[in-house]
């Protein structure tokens, strides 16, 4: 499976992909509390990081990624902006170094058709809390787009549904647009 390019990283906070993946829409699925613990899996430059840091008074939000290079403009943001409830965290596939059963909302955006690996689904169930819920949004399969990943590497919601009940996540409700598939589910 392909890992997204950091060369193209200006296009995961452009004005075009806000519309596309509004955050606001985003969060429809998964209600955030101000105390909440959130990861977000795959955080790349933070396009959700500081959407969810906004929303949490109290909690703290894991910004999680396999690739330093874009962890790297995530901290430089910080830098910049301030996140005093975020904590930004280089993982390596298979492994989430976060402690068991400490997330209460997880996000996983774009994210899954890149996860080659069980272990690192194992990871997501071990570190989210028994009654924590998680919100996948992924490039859909049978959509319709010129950008993302190749259709061979996506999912259709169905098979992505599928594929995450099998390690423990039961779904809550869902939705399709012309490119992407909305998930959220429960442990």
């Amino acid at each position: 499976m392909s890992k997204f390019d950091p060369e193209h990283a200006d296009h995961l906070d452009s004005k075009e992909r806000r519309e596309r993946l509004a955050p606001d829409d985003i969060f429809s699925l998964l209600d955030i509390e101000k105390n909440d613990a959130v990861l977000d899996f795959g955080a790349g430059t933070g396009f959700l990081t500081f959407p969810i840091s906004e929303r949490l008074t109290v909690g703290k939000v894991y910004a999680v990624d396999v690739q330093e290079e874009m962890l790297e403009k995530l901290r430089k943001k910080c830098q910049e902006d301030g996140c005093g409830n975020i904590e930004v965290l280089l993982n390596e596939e298979g492994s989430i170094p976060i402690q068991d059963d400490e997330i209460d909302k997880a996000f996983l955006i774009n994210v899954l058709h890149e996860i080659d690996d069980e272990a690192t689904f194992e990871e997501l169930y071990r570190v989210i809390k028994e009654d924590g819920k998680m919100c996948v949004v992924d490039w859909d399969k049978e959509g319709e787009t010129s950008h993302g990943p190749p259709a061979s590497e996506r999912f259709s919601l169905e098979e992505a549904i599928e594929l995450l009940e099998r390690y423990g996540f039961a779904p809550i409700k869902s939705y399709k647009n012309l490119d992407h598939f909305f998930v959220s589910l429960q442990k």
